[in-house]
């Protein structure tokens, strides 16, 4: 019993303070955005990955650097797997501002969202190849250099589905003709030009060298570090438009205890006078 009542007393006390409240969450989720990116490169970082291990490699060559950096390699995969789920609380709350855009259909913040979930498996995917490929670092060569191919083509490749979800994004800000809109009309062009970058990893399958291979200057350092440049960025001013909505329920809130006075002396000398 006693316990029970202890629970009771911690979860009022926690249900009232300011770290649960809505606008924290959105806090919360915006700050997701950011550490999804900066995790996801750390993962590069931690596993020896920058620069990324070439394409040209023979087996013998690939097996031997994954036996070398066994212990980082494994630690990168499992920070780019948890780097995903990150994203998602981000995603959610780009849906929950976007409703606030007027006019903007219920179908556009749920293909943000959907897309969104999709995408979740450019982290998560990864990152689990990564374990699986350092779990037996005395397998074939042959295996290990196929496993580090995959790898490399389901990290940076699949790009659509965020194309799709920025997409999403700019036209909800593209819609938001008020006086103050929601989010700074910068944005579009910013979230026009991101994903399209994103789009020169559709060819790194053919490419062995050059820019467009997974370690070329485009498909590796521009799409990757663009990408997360861009989550930053968006993650900052979603906490931003979270602030503003948050500042707008505090001054509600703080003019309706305003009029509550004089509405009881009005309820008042209406009952006297009755």
């Amino acid at each position: 019993m006693g316990i029970n009542e202890d629970l009771n007393r911690l979860k009022a006390s926690a249900s009232r303070s300011w770290l649960l409240s809505y606008t924290a969450i959105q806090y919360y989720c915006a700050a997701c955005g950011a550490a999804s990116g900066i995790l996801f490169i750390l993962a590069f970082v931690i596993a020896n990955f920058l620069p990324p291990p070439k394409p040209t490699w023979d087996a013998p060559t690939i097996a031997q650097f994954y036996v070398d950096n066994i212990i980082r390699i494994r630690a990168g995969g499992a920070i780019l797997m948890i780097s995903g789920g990150f994203y998602l609380p981000f995603s959610a709350a780009i849906s929950n501002q976007i409703r606030r855009i007027p006019n903007v259909p219920y179908m556009i913040h749920q293909l943000q969202m959907a897309s969104a979930s999709a995408g979740i498996w450019t982290f998560m995917l990864p990152g689990v190849v990564l374990c699986i490929t350092s779990f037996r670092p005395d397998r074939s060569p042959e295996l290990t250099q196929a496993l580090n191919d995959f790898f490399w083509i389901v990290a940076l490749m699949p790009w659509p589905t965020f194309m799709v979800q920025n997409f999403a994004f700019v036209y909800a800000i593209i819609l938001d003709d008020r006086s103050r809109p929601l989010f700074p009309k910068w944005l579009i062009p910013f979230n026009i030009i991101m994903p399209i970058l994103f789009a020169f990893a559709t060819g790194m399958h053919t490419h062995m060298t050059g820019p467009l291979a997974w370690d070329g200057v485009i498909t590796f350092w521009i799409v990757g570090f663009s990408f997360v440049v861009q989550l930053i960025v968006d993650a900052i001013y979603l906490a931003l438009s979270a602030r503003e909505e948050g500042l707008a329920v505090l001054n509600a809130g703080k003019k309706e205890d305003a009029e509550t006075p004089s509405r009881r002396q009005v309820n008042n000398g209406a009952t006297i006078e009755g």
